[in-house]
């Protein structure tokens, strides 16, 4: 009975597939912190791409069969004679509010650009949903991929499953909105996305040496990074040799001077 109201009405499928990773995500094996961040960001994601796709595929569903059905049949009425003047004048204005009907359905398709949205928000949600079942199963790139040499877990998996998440999020207010990419591009030196920064990794301690102070590693990079200092000896030292040969060069005897 369920699926068969799933297949007519697409809220009833939207909350259903909700209501069952809802009931997964009560049994993983995760804080009660990180419980109440997928409570408040994944599950509130999920029930609002839910109902906005569900009342854009109303609208966009219904003004494309006006628009269809309508342009059929105004051409056709027009095509039949019919005889009496009160039957012309009836036929007149059914056609003026066909007429009308399908041109302000089809400016409202473009005006809103609801067919566009509609495939964005039900492509969205659908995405979430596959992405919070990855987690839950640990398959994919949530399988250790991003932690190699470690067992995945739910709670190592836990931090890279909410950056895939702000994400996809990010990127449909880009695609329904407006590209805020374009404006940080002079400080995008690495080529990627600077709206949302890759998750660091775990930073590595930092080693000092007698002639400078080496890192064992950086954020997100393997090279190391070495900054030489001179010893404030040596510098006085070649400053004062300096000083004495600059003299020495530019003193003259009275001799050499004649």
């Amino acid at each position: 009975m369920l699926g068969k109201s799933a297949r007519i009405f697409p809220k009833a499928h939207n909350h259903n597939q909700i209501d069952l990773i809802k009931e997964a995500f009560d049994v993983i094996g995760i804080d009660d912190n990180q419980k109440l961040i997928i409570k408040h960001r994944f599950t509130s994601l999920l029930e609002e791409y839910g109902d906005r796709s569900w009342k854009y595929a109303i609208a966009f569903h219904s003004l494309r069969i006006t628009i269809t059905i309508g342009s059929l049949i105004v051409p056709a009425i027009l095509s039949v004679q019919f005889t009496g003047a009160q039957t012309s004048e009836s036929i007149y204005w059914i056609v003026w509010f066909l007429s009308l009907l399908v041109t302000i359905s089809n400016a409202l398709v473009t005006l809103m650009k609801v067919d566009k949205k509609y495939y964005i928000l039900n492509t969205v949600f659908h995405h979430i949903v596959s992405e919070g079942w990855l987690y839950i199963e640990l398959s994919g790139k949530y399988s250790g991929f991003k932690t190699p040499g470690e067992i995945p877990t739910h709670k190592n998996q836990f931090v890279y499953f909410c950056h895939s998440l702000e994400k996809i999020r990010m990127k449909q207010v880009e695609d329904e909105y407006f590209k805020l990419t374009e404006i940080n591009n002079h400080n995008n030196n690495s080529g990627q996305d600077q709206l949302i920064p890759p998750t660091p990794l775990k930073p590595l301690p930092f080693s000092t040496t007698a002639q400078g102070i080496k890192s064992n590693g950086l954020v997100n990079d393997s090279r190391n990074t070495t900054v030489l200092f001179t010893p404030k000896e040596d510098i006085s030292e070649d400053t004062e040799d300096s000083t004495t040969l600059e003299l020495g060069s530019s003193t003259k005897t009275p001799q050499q001077a004649k």
